[in-house]
């Protein structure tokens, strides 16, 4: 083998190399950005829950303090 076929086959390694490399890089780069859609979809979900758990408690509240009143009346 000379030097010129040495070089090519080492050209070629690095090649095939780098496209395993963006082949990886690109199925890593969708795996994130499907858990982050995921994590957001989630972060929406505890968001309405806790809107409705506050909207519950200051329903309560209110429900508490005209009875009181009208208790102390």
């Amino acid at each position: 083998m000379d030097d010129a076929s040495q070089v090519r086959a080492l050209l070629e390694q690095i090649r095939d190399l780098q496209q395993q490399h963006l082949a990886e890089y690109r199925e890593q780069a969708t795996r994130s950005l499907q858990l982050v859609e995921e994590s957001v979809a989630r972060q929406k979900a505890h968001i309405r829950l806790y809107q409705r758990v506050v909207a519950v408690g200051a329903v309560l509240i209110v429900v508490l303090t005209l009875f009181l009143l009208s208790y102390v009346r």
